[in-house]
């Protein structure tokens, strides 16, 4: 079987060296996917979903790079003005039939996808900071997550939303360690994960925080649903 294509989303960025509007994505993103067997392919153009989701065989939704508030989500996200609409790709994926995997910003735009909704600034509420910071999350039974690395372990946290209300079709799978954040979610039937943190950078030769597991072989159970799929 040919190595599966992944397509992945990335940010706008300011080019200083020649003053001008340029893409951008964090090369912890197709690290992650190189290293568990995947093609990376960057998101680029804002007119092709249909044919994004003919050309690729998996979809990574990936994490913002700053924030401003954005009215189609009602309670505002965490984003750069993406190049490419995260909501056209997760529709065009989904009439594919395609997995998608969703990374902080993209695991919201998954639960936004289905119905549920965001809360902005929960950290006023909780007294809880989960930015640039790290803590330990509590893993559900069964889940992806618990046969991957157990009950519990340590991750990075680097967002200022979390999920309100959840979609009918997802199930939280993994929470922070006071319960108050789902930190990971599945679909309850179609091949879609999504995870809070930044597994991305939880592995390599610097793995953020230390005290977590490996992440790679989160990005190779991705890479399996992946080749299944395309087996099919």
């Amino acid at each position: 079987m040919k190595k599966p294509i992944i397509l992945i989303t990335g940010g706008r960025a300011y080019d200083r060296h020649f003053h001008g509007l340029s893409l951008t994505l964090n090369k912890t993103y197709t690290a992650a996917v190189a290293a568990a067997g995947g093609i990376p392919l960057l998101a680029l153009d804002p007119e092709s979903y249909d044919e994004y989701a003919a050309m690729a065989d998996g979809l990574v939704l990936s994490g913002s790079q700053g924030f401003s508030p954005d009215p189609k989500l009602n309670t505002g996200t965490e984003h750069t003005d993406r190049n490419v609409d995260d909501q056209k790709l997760i529709t065009a994926f989904r009439k594919a039939g395609k997995p998608i995997m969703g990374i902080c910003l993209g695991m919201q735009q998954l639960n936004v996808s289905f119905g549920g909704d965001l809360q902005i600034n929960f950290k006023y509420d909780s007294g809880i900071e989960h930015m640039m910071t790290k803590h330990t999350i509590e893993v559900a039974e069964g889940s992806i997550l618990h046969n991957l690395f157990g009950t519990g372990f340590y991750i990075n946290s680097r967002h200022n939303l979390k999920l309100g209300k959840l979609a009918d079709e997802l199930v939280i799978t993994a929470t922070s360690d006071n319960g108050t954040v789902a930190e990971a979610i599945e679909h309850k039937d179609l091949p879609i994960i999504g995870f809070q943190w930044h597994p991305e950078r939880m592995r390599g030769d610097f793995p953020e925080p230390p005290e977590g597991p490996d992440m790679t072989p989160l990005f190779e159970h991705f890479i399996g649903m992946v080749k299944d799929n395309m087996a099919k």
